[in-house]
């Protein structure tokens, strides 16, 4: 079962004396693992409502409701001379670019480093902390509102948990990839953290992730384009989530049928939205409408492919777990069906010199899976199966010739 969560004591930081001694302190031992706890589903820009912070021996939970300058910790977590340590960090480090409009430094993100260390990706950090450190977790309180005060013990222990062992799992897993020469391969994936890209939302993305909104072409999507633009305004103004301010169903529908008076969106089952907001929403529309076709929107991608394309996507499905298997890695971490698509793609167009649109082309991928999955699709390498132990294995052997030649 693994022994009890025994982090050391918690100091709850309740001056701003405190917060700046604790980034001094941060500083000189040249690392930190790093955590918050916020709200968001019923705003549009993430409330914090906590912050965590361990040292070695130390953990300082840091409360935002307090009136403190929060400040001095996002320039820590800035700083590229202090390593910070997280566990599936993104959204974390997220809240650091809205409030300096910088990116964070020397991110060590232990949900990666352990999907190349052997370990399941993603994996959760109870799981990840029972199996390297041999420690259970109690994590209870998921769904805690972070928002209410005053805090309990037990909550302010459930939030000091999140980071009490980063620092010793990082420095079990950095071992074990040294050993395996992967670090290259880890500080590659960490790098992302310090492109904006990550963090800003981009319109084309926009697009994508509006359900629905593949069905619809040309000035259809000139009008999805502008209401999701008016939306996110309307969201920030009124300090709601996007979705709630007018869901995705509703948006395509109003784009679909190029609805512009305040009877026709009314007569939409769901509208929520005052007369004001309605009357806006369709001079929205009106003024779509009349987007030159020159300036409306490309097709949303559609992620489906050709017969001979899903039969080759498959075979380098096979091909990925297989390796995946052979070198302990998680499979989630290597690829995935849209960029086994991207390469397969790049392949059958003849490969263009261009490959960096290919992310199985790029980097420690291009180096590993990627090269193995081209000399397949080249006729270089063949597959076979094999008995290990009684299961059925895939394995790939050197071909010095096409067979099929």
């Amino acid at each position: 079962m693994g022994r009890r969560s025994l982090i050391p004591d918690i100091t709850t930081v309740k001056r701003q004396a405190q917060t700046e001694e604790l980034c001094r302190n941060c500083r000189a031992c040249g690392r930190f693992a790093f955590d918050t706890e916020f709200v968001m589903e019923d705003r549009f820009e993430p409330e914090v409502c906590l912050i965590q912070i361990a040292t070695e021996g130390a953990v300082v939970v840091i409360d935002p409701f307090l009136d403190l300058d929060l400040q001095p910790v996002w320039d820590l977590v800035c700083d590229d001379q202090v390593e910070t340590v997280v566990h599936a960090g993104q959204e974390d480090l997220a809240l650091c670019v809205q409030h300096t409009g910088r990116l964070p430094h020397r991110v060590y993100d232990v949900q990666i480093a352990a999907g190349f260390a052997g370990y399941d990706y993603p994996l959760s950090l109870q799981k990840l902390v029972q199996a390297a450190l041999h420690i259970r977790l109690h994590k209870s309180k998921t769904l805690t509102d972070w928002r209410k005060r005053p805090l309990s013990a037990e909550q302010i222990r459930y939030a000091a948990e999140d980071v009490g062992y980063l620092l010793a799992v990082r420095d079990k897993l950095h071992d074990r990839l040294s050993k395996r020469n992967r670090l290259n391969w880890v500080h590659e994936e960490f790098n992302r953290f310090e492109d904006m890209s990550l963090y800003r939302r981009v319109e084309e993305e926009k697009l994508l992730r509006v359900k629905g909104a593949g069905a619809l072409r040309g000035r259809q999507l000139a009008v999805v384009r502008e209401l999701l633009t008016w939306r996110e305004t309307a969201a920030k103004q009124l300090n709601r989530p996007v979705r709630v301010v007018l869901k995705d169903h509703l948006l395509v529908e109003i784009a679909k049928l190029e609805l512009c008076s305040i009877g026709e969106i009314r007569d939409l089952r769901g509208i929520n939205l005052s007369d004001k907001h309605v009357r806006a929403l369709g001079r929205v529309v009106e003024k779509a409408l009349k987007t030159p076709s020159e300036q409306w929107p490309a097709p949303t991608p559609r992620g489906t492919e050709t017969p001979k394309e899903a039969a080759l996507i498959a075979l380098a499905t096979v091909v990925i777990h297989s390796f995946c298997l052979e070198n302990e890695v998680a499979y989630g971490l290597v690829a995935s069906k849209r960029t086994l698509r991207e390469l397969i793609r790049h392949h059958n167009r003849g490969r263009p010199p261009d490959r960096t649109d290919v992310e199985l082309l790029r980097g420690w991928r291009g180096k590993t899976a990627g090269a193995l999955l081209e000399d397949i699709l080249d006729g270089r390498r063949s597959l076979y199966v094999e008995s290990l132990d009684g299961e059925p294995v895939v394995r790939v052997t050197p071909h010095t010739h096409n067979p099929m030649a």
